[in-house]
């Protein structure tokens, strides 16, 4: 029971995190460089990374970890003017969990046959994620799918997955360096 209070806290202070980053920095940003953008879209989704990463480490319960954080964001997104559909955070989280899915059964890591880098799974994982988080996302809020919006969600969710990932691939060389600073 621990570890699950454990990782739902850590899985809704990372999303919460992300999604407040672009909320306060990436979206007014945005607005003032990219004013024809609609503003259900973010050039820089930083909670998709989380998502990604979620699936990957959790599994499917990173879906139950991360659902209110969802929600709470979303109501928060309402508040700042940005009006979502209500099965948004589901469509998203059902998304990202059938990338992660497809990818794992389909190309699994240890493979003989499949030689990929960690952070290259991670992207393959990330992109089929996107891919179907884009479509649901459309069909919602457009009801009826316009390529242009989904490619706007598409390049989002994978934009702030790769800034995600470099964040997170310094953050582990920082630690290491100060383990090993520390040690000596």
């Amino acid at each position: 029971m621990k570890e699950h209070i454990q990782n739902f806290l850590i899985m809704s202070v990372a999303y919460i995190t992300a999604y407040s980053l672009v909320l306060g920095f990436v979206a007014p940003l945005q607005q003032m460089l990219l004013s024809n953008v609609i503003s259900e879209l973010s050039v820089l989704f930083l909670p998709h990374g989380v998502r990604v990463l979620a699936f990957y480490f959790l599994g499917w319960r990173a879906a139950i970890y991360l659902l209110p954080a969802s929600y709470l964001m979303m109501l928060l997104t309402a508040q700042a003017g940005v009006s979502l559909d209500p099965w948004a955070p589901i469509v998203s989280l059902v998304s990202c969990y059938l990338g992660f899915a497809l990818i794992t059964r389909f190309l699994p890591e240890g493979g003989s046959q499949q030689r990929f880098l960690r952070w290259q799974y991670f992207g393959l994982i990330a992109l089929l994620g996107s891919v179907l988080n884009s479509v649901g996302n459309t069909l919602l809020l457009r009801q009826e799918f316009d390529f242009l919006v989904a490619a706007g969600y598409l390049i989002g969710d994978m934009a702030g997955f790769a800034v995600c990932l470099v964040i997170l691939m310094y953050g582990f060389r920082f630690a290491r360096l100060l383990t090993t600073v520390n040690d000596a």
